[in-house]
């Protein structure tokens, strides 16, 4: 009988853990679900038939009904103790160009995200992510566009698109740091941390304390995020 060692010993010793740009999305999705699920809801993935435009996971609670457009990213370890990079996604020369330019629901078809969840992945058991309504990660996305892609290069000439990047830790040197602290102040009331770097060091009992608080954290973040009033207008039977 085949067996599973945590000791990297036997047939297990074949798989090594890896989180990469092919997976991550659907790691990102699975830890939304079951955050949320841990709270209530019930929740479909709307990617089980090929790829759905907008929107990722529909999240069910008390005939209340979100749509969840799910962005996922990896653990830069490259960055010690920084690494929590979060995405909006790709922007578009649009986005350059027009600052009214929406960043999320543009692609026609049924579905329109509600909620937005960014996702960033250091292990499946330890992440960050942030939920919020989709108009306030608007707002805070705007004033990344306006600091990382409205301004020129060194040379002078515009920026061309690409993937539109922010991270909790704000160097002090950045020349745009304000603005990377007001976009951060929209952001931080959302996040959900699931990182283990708070506890080295600590006893059993402030561990206990400290994912007590989370977890109370984590209820705050997701009655915020989840007001009936971002809810979508499906009508459930029933």
């Amino acid at each position: 009988m085949l067996g599973f060692s945590p000791c990297g010993k036997g047939w297990f010793a074949m798989f090594d853990l890896h989180i990469g740009k092919e997976n991550v999305g659907k790691i990102s999705e699975r830890i939304i679900a079951n955050e949320l699920e841990s709270c209530g809801f019930l929740v479909r993935d709307l990617n089980l038939e090929g790829i759905s435009a907008n929107a990722d996971l529909l999240a069910i609670k008390y005939q209340f009904v979100w749509q969840i457009q799910v962005k996922g990213s990896t653990y830069d370890e490259t960055y010690p103790n920084h690494g929590w990079w979060f995405q909006y996604g790709y922007c578009h020369e649009e986005h350059i160009y027009n600052p009214d330019a929406k960043m999320f629901n543009r692609a026609k078809g049924p579905f329109k995200a509600n909620v937005v969840a960014m996702v960033c992945v250091r292990s499946p058991y330890e992440y960050k992510c942030i939920l919020l309504p989709v108009e306030e990660v608007e707002d805070a996305a705007r004033i990344n566009l306006n600091y990382a892609y409205r301004t020129k290069k060194k040379d002078d000439t515009d920026k061309k698109p690409n993937k539109v990047w922010f991270s909790e830790f704000i160097s002090e040197r950045s020349k745009y740091k304000e603005q990377m602290k007001e976009e951060w102040k929209m952001l931080e009331p959302f996040l959900i941390d699931r990182s283990r770097q708070d506890f080295e060091g600590k006893g059993k009992d402030e561990v206990r304390e400290m994912r007590k608080q989370k977890s109370e954290k984590l209820l705050l973040t997701i009655t915020r995020a989840f007001e009936p009033k971002n809810a979508s207008n499906f009508p459930l039977r029933g």
